[in-house]
């Protein structure tokens, strides 16, 4: 029987393979029962979190900062899939991502457990897998390769293909079922609509009072840390808007306060008698987020200009700094000409100075804690330059600091790592020390109780380099990964104690990072995926590139957060298992070539060698006896 409603073909990008990662996009194809296309529904979605596998799909942080959550749009996506049969290319890993979004939503969808899965034919009638290899060999093409709708419409000429020169069976396909209907419009952001966007400043005019209380310091304020960097970033304007609407703001207000910036601006870069065509350009764009008139500021730029000039922004000796995200150059490098200079590196506080960001509009859980607390959120370059003109400024060495006299010791880290004593933090506060105590003193304990805020499904963020593949078999091991010990982490394949250093030294800084409290909906039991519909290679190859981190997959509770309690000494390790499996191992060994002895070149036993294997094989046979006799005591008392 053929579907009445027809069929929808559906595609996800993501930031990742594992259950802690998320939707990053959703493109659907939709069919008639005839196989016509019917139409697409596509967007973007912010998956409340950092994507850091930007590379493969092209979608930045940047790119989702207005895009809906998948909680916005959920109701939506389930009354287009409602009464129609899925299609996808490896449906089994839409099918899971779908379904674990849908619960996480509380939007009650049914997904069928059988899908039409392109992939599956292609193996059966071509003989390849990969959704590129299998439109070649039929000579159609992708138009818009890694984009959620440019893959769901290539894998929708696939299956018409198939259809119509494989007959490929297309009935007894049960269709899904959404029992909710939305209430309102979708509010969805296709790819590349962001760039399309009218200026925020023409948008505020629709929804700003025009009159009432007036507070322009608040937005002032605002504006003066976005323009640390002399960049906006989206976040940034979505932050100036709020508080335009706070500050009873109206149009006419926000832009006068903002050609006043702008006039500021220019006077300070022709504080130096020239503006170059660096400077230039900067002031144009600056001036184009702000919706300021170009040709008000190309004015303003053509003669030397007087007046009073806005305070420019200047790091201080001894202000917080704090970094986050994978930064091109390495955290560490950074924290070390931070600190040179006489900066204080550490958390996110109130008093923190700047956030250094690899993208500003990362949504990391330290950036989420930094936009709560307005702390600026820079780059790596205008980072550099404030490091740069402090360096310069700082004449005088200086002073040694006296650790009996001043607080060395970020009273965060004695929160958040209580099993350290300050004269251990003292003694080195960096991740690499802090990881490298915890394997000494705890290599057997779960990785979750190394900090207060970590929670067993929490895992650790994604770096750009070659641990991340590491991370990956980690997250293949273990669905909890922070469930998992020191101890089960270097067992992990190719790990070996570097590795395991740097592994636990990443969850050190998720720790320091922070974990953001957002509730979430129970966690989600996997069904086990289907021998048959497996991951590709070119799949599994991106999967070990990708980020299992998820900041945001669960809460830490609300209300005051209670400190930890000192944990207890550290449990000895097991090691009857162990000697049991390789004396026995050696026993059966021994065994077998001395009988091999015995049948062709020592009948009577007499040589060297046979009088070696017989000893090892009594020693080793007691040794064995004697340990499994020990591990299983252990078992039976539960120790």
């Amino acid at each position: 029987m053929v579907n009445q409603l027809g069929y929808a073909v559906v595609d996800l990008e993501t930031t990742g393979f594992s259950s802690n990662d998320r939707i990053i996009e959703v493109g659907v194809v939709l069919l008639d029962p005839n196989l016509g296309v019917q139409g697409t529904w596509e967007t973007l979605i912010q998956p409340l979190r950092d994507i850091s596998n930007s590379e493969i799909h092209k979608i930045t942080a940047t790119d989702v900062v207005n895009a809906p959550t998948f909680d916005d749009v959920a109701q939506h996506l389930g009354d287009v899939l409602n009464g129609r049969v899925l299609v996808a290319h490896n449906a089994p890993f839409e099918r899971r991502f779908l379904e674990q979004s849908f619960e996480r939503a509380g939007v009650n969808v049914k997904l069928p457990a059988r899908w039409i899965d392109t992939m599956d034919l292609a193996s059966r009638y071509l003989g390849v897998k990969k959704l590129a290899e299998a439109l070649d060999a039929t000579g159609l093409h992708n138009d818009f390769p890694h984009s959620a709708v440019g893959d769901a419409q290539a894998t929708a000429k696939l299956f018409t293909h198939f259809v119509a020169h494989n007959a490929a069976p297309i009935s007894g396909f049960p269709a899904a079922t959404c029992t909710t209907r939305p209430t309102s419009t979708a509010n969805l952001l296709p790819r590349g609509s962001a760039s399309r966007e009218g200026t925020w400043a023409h948008k505020l005019s629709q929804s700003l009072p025009a009159s009432g209380h007036k507070n322009e310091d608040a937005y002032r304020d605002e504006l003066t840390r976005a323009l640390i960097d002399h960049e906006i970033s989206r976040t940034e304007v979505q932050q100036l808007e709020k508080v335009a609407v706070q500050s009873g703001l109206g149009p006419d207000d926000v832009d006068a306060i903002n050609e006043e910036f702008i006039r500021q601006l220019v006077i300070e870069a022709w504080a130096d008698g020239v503006i170059t065509d660096s400077e230039r350009a900067t002031l144009l764009a600056i001036g184009g987020a702000l919706g300021v008139d170009p040709t008000v500021t190309a004015a303003l730029m053509e003669h030397p200009t007087t007046g009073d000039v806005q305070a420019s922004f200047a790091l201080k000796p001894g202000d917080r700094v704090a970094f986050t995200g994978t930064l091109d150059l390495p955290r560490e490098v950074w924290a070390q000409r931070a600190t040179a200079a006489g900066l204080d590196v550490g958390g996110v506080k109130r008093t923190c100075a700047v956030l250094v960001a690899a993208n500003p509009d990362t949504m990391s859980g330290k950036a989420q804690l930094a936009r709560e607390k307005g702390v600026p959120i820079i780059g790596e370059t205008a980072f550099a330059q404030l490091l740069s003109a402090l360096e310069s400024s700082n004449t005088q060495a200086l002073e040694p600091v006296d650790v009996g006299q001043v607080d060395n010791i970020d009273d965060s880290l004695l929160g958040l790592f209580p099993w350290l004593t300050a004269e251990e933090l003292l003694a080195g506060t960096d991740s690499a020390d802090i990881a490298a105590a915890w394997i000494s003193l705890y290599p057997d304990r779960p990785l979750h109780e190394l900090a207060a805020a970590l929670l067993p499904h929490h895992a650790p963020e994604a770096t750009g380099a070659g641990i991340d593949r590491y991370l990956a078999v980690w997250s293949l091991h273990h669905d909890q990964m922070l469930s998992a010990s020191a101890d089960d982490v270097i067992d992990l394949p190719g790990v070996g104690e570097k590795r395991q250093h740097k592994l636990v030294e990443l969850v050190v800084d998720l720790a320091i990072d922070g974990v953001p409290e957002t509730p979430v909906a129970a966690p989600v039991i996997e069904e086990p995926k289907p021998a048959a519909a497996d991951p590709t290679p070119e799949e599994l190859l991106k999967e070990a590139w990708s980020s299992p981190y998820d900041p945001f997959a669960a809460a830490v509770g609300g209300g005051d957060v209670v400190k930890p309690t000192p944990l207890a000494a550290p449990r000895p390790k097991k090691r009857a298992p162990k000697v049991f499996k390789w004396s026995a191992i050696l026993c059966v060994a021994s065994f077998v070539l001395f009988v091999i002895l015995l049948e062709t070149l020592d009948p009577d036993a007499e040589s060297l060698v046979s009088g070696l294997l017989a000893v090892t094989f009594v020693f080793s046979g007691i040794t064995a006896g004697i340990a499994g006799v020990i591990t299983l005591l252990q078992k039976l008392l539960g120790k």
